[in-house]
């Protein structure tokens, strides 16, 4: 019998896939598509190595559901949409909308936290290729 996670993934996947013909924005255009691998998006699913946590947030991502500020203020669990860092860090500005793309690639406080998972990445990709070059060539 399948773990309860997986059964809960399992359906969530099968409502996003029922709910796509509801949405018009680039996400949805790009998943209709035909020959935009659509079929990897479900490879952390098999993967044992992917955590619950990951797959949920790509759930969350693919069905429209990430848990942000955006989402929240269409749902009606609070009055605004804005990005609670970037009002408290810029208060004389204007807060952008906070939505998966501004948390993801836009939002000035989030900065360092974004360069310094892409310079870990950056280190575990050095290592892993040193490490296979000083395999290759002990020989």
């Amino acid at each position: 019998m399948l773990p309860v996670c997986v059964l809960v993934f399992v359906c969530h996947l099968m409502a996003a896939r029922l709910q796509i013909h509801e949405h018009d924005n680039l996400t949805a255009k790009f998943l209709k598509r035909e020959g935009n691998s659509r079929s990897v998006l479900g490879d952390p699913w098999k993967d044992k190595r992917v955590s619950i946590r990951a797959k949920r947030r790509l759930l969350q991502s693919i069905r429209f559901k990430f848990l942000c500020a955006a989402n929240f203020k269409k749902w009606g669990w609070q009055e605004s949409d804005k990005c609670r860092l970037c009002k408290s860090l810029y208060p004389d500005q204007p807060a952008f909308s906070e939505c998966l793309g501004h948390i993801q690639g836009y939002c000035k406080a989030l900065q360092k936290p974004r360069i310094a998972v892409h310079h870990g990445i950056w280190r575990d990709l050095i290592r892993h290729i040193g490490k296979q070059s000083l395999e290759e060539h002990e020989d």
